[in-house]
C-alpha cells in the first residue's frame, strides 16, 4: 500500500516537472468577471482621445500619455448602470480612483476605444 502510493507521488511530481518545462512561466490573465472582460476588451483595441476630453486632460494639466498609462495600467472599475451596452456602438462609463478626475465616458466601436469625455469639476471652459 505504501509503495502504491509513493508511485503515485512520483508519477505526479514527473507529471508536474514536465508541465513546468513545456509550459513554462506564462503570462495569464483570468478574465472571467464582466468587469474584467470589458476592461481587456477595451485596452486590446485602438485607442483615441476626443477633443473634449483632451481640452479637460489638459486643464487638470495632464497629457494624453499619462492618461494612457492609466488607462492601460490602472485599475479601472466599469459603471453598467451608467453605461449603455446596447446596439452596435457601446458607451462605458469608467470609474477611476486615485486620480484628479473620478471617471470617464468611453466608446467602443469598431475596434476603436474613445474616451469621450471625463468626470472633473472645475473645467468648465471645455463644455
Amino acid at each position: 500500500m505504501l509503495r502504491r502510493i509513493f508511485l503515485y507521488l512520483v508519477g505526479v511530481g514527473l507529471g508536474i516537472a514536465a508541465s513546468i518545462m513545456f509550459f513554462g512561466d506564462r503570462d495569464i490573465d483570468f478574465s472571467y468577471f464582466p468587469n474584467a472582460r470589458t476592461v481587456k476588451h477595451l485596452r486590446a483595441q485602438n485607442f483615441s482621445i476626443s477633443d473634449k476630453a483632451m481640452c479637460q486632460l489638459t486643464c487638470l494639466g495632464l497629457n494624453a500619455s499619462s492618461f494612457e498609462k492609466v488607462f492601460k495600467d490602472g485599475d479601472l472599475d466599469v459603471d453598467f448602470r451608467a453605461s449603455d451596452v446596447d446596439g452596435m456602438c457601446r458607451t462605458y462609463t469608467i470609474e477611476v480612483e486615485d486620480q484628479s478626475y473620478t471617471g470617464f465616458r468611453l466608446d467602443d466601436c469598431d475596434s476603436l476605444s474613445n474616451v469621450l469625455s471625463l468626470q472633473v469639476t472645475g473645467c468648465t471652459s471645455c463644455d
